[in-house]
């Protein structure tokens, strides 16, 4: 009786070394999880093509500059555009140093999204507020 608890003993403690081994060493037919390494700028990543660099001479050309009509009419179609916008009348006059925002909200949320999108497109230009906040009652 004794040697069929120490057997039974034994073989439960080697299934459980060996499920525990299953579980702590890695598959080598696995990829390993976690975050893949980096790879310093100047070595080639396994599996992607290198990108040439640009030659001397060459720079990228400057962004296009948009008119003041381009400007005008990306912001106005955005606040219009704006679900969060609705039911609000803003506007918006751009001039080649300024744009001039007008109209009202009622929500500091909605006041502070219309600067944004404002922001958004107008470059160098000045940014000047004149949008009212009512709160509705």
């Amino acid at each position: 009786m004794k040697q069929l608890l120490l057997c039974a003993t034994l073989l439960v403690s080697s299934l459980s070394m060996a499920q525990h081994q299953k579980y702590t060493s890695p598959d080598p037919q696995q990829p390993p999880q976690g975050t893949p390494p980096t790879f310093p700028e100047d070595r080639q990543v396994p599996g992607q093509e290198p990108t040439p660099p640009l030659p001397p001479d060459e720079q990228a050309p400057p962004p296009r500059t948009l008119s003041t009509e381009e400007v005008q009419q990306q912001i106005t179609s955005h606040l219009s555009s704006e679900p969060d916008l609705a039911n609000t009348n803003l506007g918006a006059k751009v001039s080649d140093s300024s744009v001039v925002l007008t109209g009202n909200v009622t929500s500091e949320g909605q006041h502070d999204l219309a600067l944004r999108i404002a922001r958004s497109y107008a470059g160098d230009r000045k940014l000047v507020d004149k949008i009212t906040v009512r709160q509705q009652t």
